[in-house]
């Protein structure tokens, strides 16, 4: 950031800033429109879900990775009442194939690179570079600040922008991979419950019943049920 303020001005602090505005209220639509629309749709409380996977979404804030959350990402969804095969197979593979925060971040982030270098991108070539950056893009979730990399990777193989244009946003890049961390991982857990709905391995009373008591309510609730299940085992005659 000292770099860029120091050649081309303390101006483009302020277009930093307007750019991490403009991100933050895009991830805040989409969590509310397009995250809350599917939830409604499913009976379900968007914020109850989020108060829920509070402790996941602020390791994977702090962390700038996916990858941290993810067995208690997995335990908290079974708990809600998703069937584990579909939770074991939703989230590891979400967490290659779903980065809806990413996604959010590479096109907005080229976009910016773009109109800062007063570089005009035809629709042929904005489509180019979506595609290349939804390929590139698979598996970086583990990885912290891998879709700035996968920027970089999809600049140089694109040609439109010279690679040096990426010390604009680098002093930047912590701030915006909290959001698409946390989308990511919001985005993956509402995509277990649509598809647990889907093939009908989803106990929606449950889920509501988890949201409204909370985690720690829950864990007593079960912990006391598999204590009575072991004492009922064990005071079972021995045959």
């Amino acid at each position: 950031m000292r770099s860029s303020s120091a050649t081309y001005g303390a101006g483009s602090l302020q277009q930093l800033g307007y750019l991490i505005l403009l991100f933050t209220a895009t991830c805040v639509v989409y969590v509310v429109v397009v995250l809350g629309a599917i939830m409604r749709a499913c009976r379900l409380s968007l914020f109850g879900l989020m108060r829920f996977l509070k402790a996941e979404l602020l390791v994977a804030l702090s962390t700038c990775s996916s990858e941290a959350v993810l067995p208690q990402l997995v335990r908290k969804l079974e708990m809600m009442g998703i069937g584990r095969p579909v939770v074991g197979i939703v989230i590891p593979s979400g967490f290659s194939f779903n980065l809806d925060g990413s996604a959010v971040y590479l096109t907005m982030a080229s976009l910016f690179l773009a109109q800062a270098l007063g570089i005009d991108l035809s629709w042929q070539q904005q489509l180019v570079m979506v595609g290349i950056m939804m390929l590139t893009s698979k598996g970086t979730a583990g990885i912290a600040g891998g879709a700035f990399i996968v920027l970089a990777s999809t600049i140089a193989a694109v040609g439109h922008m010279p690679l040096a244009a990426l010390a604009l946003i680098v002093g930047i890049d912590r701030i915006l991979n909290e959001g698409r961390v946390f989308i990511n991982v919001l985005g993956n857990a509402v995509a277990a419950i649509v598809i647990g709905k889907w093939e009908k391995d989803f106990d929606v009373d449950r889920a509501n019943a988890v949201l409204r008591a909370g985690a720690a309510e829950l864990e007593q609730v079960d912990a006391e049920h598999d204590a009575a299940e072991n004492r009922a085992v064990a005071n079972q005659p021995q045959s």
